[in-house]
């Protein structure tokens, strides 16, 4: 810092350069302004923000805390100190800090970040009203605050208010990490009759997600002309004969064919007004392919019951670490006499795996329609919240889906079925993190079938 700069000065070059995005300037800065007077609390805040910015998430707590002792009215102090202790994986200091933010003063100008970060928390502890009153205030201080109507229809559609949720889903599409930021020049369908016109219908997030909604296709097909289908590689020969698709096109070169509408696949259940009663649930809407079954069938011969099981999904999926489980909880079962287990996952399994009862089917997995040849092939399928469940439910078969405590949406609460597929049995933690509890359940009911396995064999 130049002799000739006052310190007043060199903090407004600092705040400007901080502003402009230049960090390690003004880090360099709000530092040698703390050599000369280490008790600058506005400077102490603003170097933990910094800190926070380069992910040092324990090193931006102790300058902001250490502002905090020279002034404790600053409710974006308490708001900047509740993102770094989230981002540090300290949940209960982050609330406490975001709690007190809103008691200095709720009407700050960085207020609604601090709404939506409790709307969250009280959504994952099972307080689903608090949540949707502090969503409600976030959105109310920052209209443009996309996650917060985001993560507030979700809620609504696990608590199957799904007119209400199906509104607030649509902004998925307009936050910062929508997954397709293309742009169609064409206007969005809206429901309407679209005869000798074509509408592409775009595919959207995770494998599951499309074969869960692409039930919709005949429904839209009743309104229109011409469907073109975006399909993922892995999705291409499953859905290749789908009722209501005139034209399936992969979606990795990005470019928009010659189209009159454009819908995006999860917004076809509010177009349809979807709610709890009218689900379109008729079964099976996805089939394996003949030729295909009889090729995997030798490879599932045996006179036991035949289960197939699945127990991770995408480790980058943002809630993997509650979803999926590990083999470790399925090896009890594999002894039971009288069933026989194959993994249905996609992935080879280690070699500590090798000891147990149990096929490794992923040589021939090569997309989703050896998946479903597989599938058909079984008795039962058991899976944590994955796309094999998915498929499984969508070609009517057997299946017993294991949830965590608080589940995606789409399994709602308290039920132990689900609306969108009437051969889906759910299986939930009772409480956060309790896989034990539904495998001695899954026990019981696995020897419980061994008596009515008629009920059960293909």
């Amino acid at each position: 810092m130049s002799q000739s700069l006052t310190i007043n000065q060199a903090f407004e070059l600092a705040l400007k350069e901080h502003q402009e995005g230049n960090l390690e300037k003004a880090k360099i800065l709000y530092e040698k302004i703390l050599e000369i007077n280490p008790d600058i609390p506005d400077a102490l805040h603003l170097l933990g923000v910094i800190l926070y910015q380069n992910k040092e998430y324990e090193k931006a707590i102790n300058k902001i805390e250490h502002a905090l002792e020279f002034k404790t009215s600053d409710a974006g102090y308490y708001i900047n100190l509740g993102q770094a202790y989230d981002a540090f994986g300290n949940k209960e200091k982050a609330v406490k800090s975001f709690k007190k933010s809103l008691d200095v003063d709720g009407s700050h100008i960085k207020s609604y970040v601090a709404n939506f970060y409790l709307g969250l928390f009280h959504k994952k502890i099972g307080e689903f009203n608090e949540a949707i009153k502090y969503y409600n205030k976030a959105i109310e201080l920052n209209k443009n605050l996309y996650d917060a109507y985001w993560n507030r229809g979700l809620l609504l559609l696990l608590l199957g208010r799904f007119e209400e949720g199906w509104e607030d889903y649509e902004f998925r599409l307009k936050m910062e990490k929508s997954d397709d930021k293309r742009v169609f020049n064409k206007p969005q369908w809206g429901g309407e009759v679209f005869k000798n016109k074509k509408l592409l219908v775009v595919m959207e997030q995770g494998f599951g997600d499309n074969i869960q909604f692409v039930r919709y296709l005949p429904l839209v097909k009743e309104r229109g002309g011409e469907i073109i289908l975006e399909c993922k590689k892995e999705l291409l020969k499953l859905f290749k004969d789908f009722p209501g698709v005139d034209e399936i096109i992969e979606p990795e070169n990005k470019s928009v064919p010659n189209i009159d509408f454009y819908i995006h696949l999860m917004s076809l259940p509010r177009l349809f007004h979807t709610n709890i009663i009218n689900i379109p649930h008729s079964t099976p809407y996805l089939k394996a392919e003949p030729i295909l079954v009889e090729k995997v069938k030798p490879l599932l011969k045996t006179n036991n019951l035949k289960v197939g099981i699945v127990w991770a999904g995408n480790p980058l999926h943002y809630n993997d670490k509650n979803r999926s489980t590990t083999f470790e909880n399925f090896k009890p079962l594999t002894k039971i006499h009288g069933i026989s287990f194959f993994s249905l996952q996609k992935e080879k399994f280690p070699q500590q795996m090798d000891d147990s009862k149990l096929a490794d089917l992923s040589s021939i997995m090569n997309d989703f329609s050896d998946t479903a040849a597989l599938i058909e092939n079984l008795d039962l399928v058991i899976s944590v919240d994955t796309s094999v469940a998915h498929l499984a439910g969508a070609m009517n078969k057997p299946v017993w889906t294991l949830l965590p405590f608080l589940p995606e949406w789409r399994y709602l609460l308290n039920r132990p079925d689900s609306p969108w597929y009437p051969s889906m049995r759910l299986f939930r933690q009772p409480k956060p993190g309790d896989w034990d509890s539904v495998f001695i359940e899954l026990e019981k009911e696995l020897n419980g079938l061994l008596k009515n396995r008629n009920l059960y064999r293909i």
